[in-house]
């Protein structure tokens, strides 16, 4: 039990640091999309998704803080008690499953953006306009964040007095003197299940799509590029620099999106394990400990989803990374 916590501390500083590094990271990439303009609908898309992810990140590192030493040594000076296990669930990880999901959904929108911006190149300008991206981005947030508002109906609080301790207790509880009710099994299926599967499978199949058309435009490019160097050299060039910037953006997604199904995944088999043995692998059940150990793992994998995305658009994409750094080397 001691290396145990000693375990879940390190766990806990450590989406501590790392969740610091992500707030920089999606705080800059919003800046510096902003800066850029939003001509192009996918900007608007990214701004969102690093929205999403600063929410998750601050979510997850709130649920850390309240496993750490620190934590405990705050409870000690103020003289309180309270259940950890209620308390982080109603001020973090209710939180960060609904911008966790809200993350997967745009995640699978920008995939699925890219999939038709590679099937219809021609059209997809009139498909999805910027109205249209805003009215779907919207759509997502609500639709990401309204079942954690169930989790809270019927929820109350209240405080008491041990004499035993001489310390103050903190009392979270449903008023129907449950630790489970109708709404909060409903907020549970639709992120644990419905959710879950949804955004993973359209992530999924948009990225497996995308990799073979980059496959495909990668033989395509080899096999005539004689061919087409010999032929006209200044639509040849336009042609080309189209074709290496669409490229560049859909390396971008899937980038994106192989992050977001591998840190993802876990989380998603966590969420069925808890929905399957809610009893036993919780907090208060026999499972304690491999539940406490895996929410910590998954909620780390989490931070590194919402906070890895900066490094692909620097890395990918030449405007963001002129960008970036003019942003730090600007002289006046």
């Amino acid at each position: 039990m001691g290396q145990l916590l000693v375990v879940i501390s390190a766990i806990s500083w450590t989406l501590l640091v790392t969740g610091t590094i992500g707030i920089i990271g999606n705080i800059l990439t919003v800046l510096v999309y902003v800066k850029l303009g939003f001509a192009e609908t996918i900007n608007i898309s990214y701004v969102a998704l690093a929205v999403s992810d600063l929410c998750c990140i601050l979510s997850s590192m709130v649920a850390g803080f309240c496993y750490s030493p620190a934590m405990q040594a705050l409870l000690t000076h103020f003289r309180l008690q309270v259940d950890l296990a209620k308390l982080t669930n109603f001020i973090s990880v209710w939180p960060q499953f609904a911008f966790s999901r809200t993350t997967a959904f745009l995640t699978a929108w920008i995939s699925l953006e890219r999939c038709l911006c590679v099937l219809f190149p021609t059209r997809v300008r009139l498909i999805i306009t910027r109205k249209v991206t805003k009215i779907v981005i919207t759509a997502i947030f609500f639709i990401g964040c309204c079942p954690a508002v169930l989790a809270y109906v019927d929820m109350e609080t209240g405080w008491s007095f041990d004499p035993n301790t001489n310390t103050t207790v903190l009392l979270m509880f449903y008023s129907s003197g449950s630790d489970w009710n109708i709404f909060n099994g409903i907020a549970t299926m639709l992120y644990s299940v419905v959710y879950s599967l949804l955004s993973w499978i359209m992530v999924t199949t948009c990225t497996i799509f995308l990799i073979i058309r980059l496959r495909q435009s990668a033989k395509w490019r080899s096999a005539n590029a004689s061919a087409v160097f010999g032929a006209d050299r200044n639509f040849p060039n336009i042609h080309r620099n189209v074709n290496m910037r669409e490229n560049r953006i859909t390396k971008t997604v899937v980038m994106i999106a192989c992050v977001f199904i591998a840190c993802s995944l876990p989380k998603s088999v966590q969420s069925l394990v808890v929905l399957i043995w809610r009893h036993e692998y919780s907090a208060y059940g026999s499972l304690r400990s491999l539940a406490e150990l895996n929410a910590g793992l998954v909620l780390l994998l989490g931070e590194i989803n919402s906070s890895t995305n900066i490094i692909f658009y620097t890395i990918t994409g030449a405007k963001f990374r002129s960008t970036l750094k003019q942003m730090f080397f600007h002289k006046s």
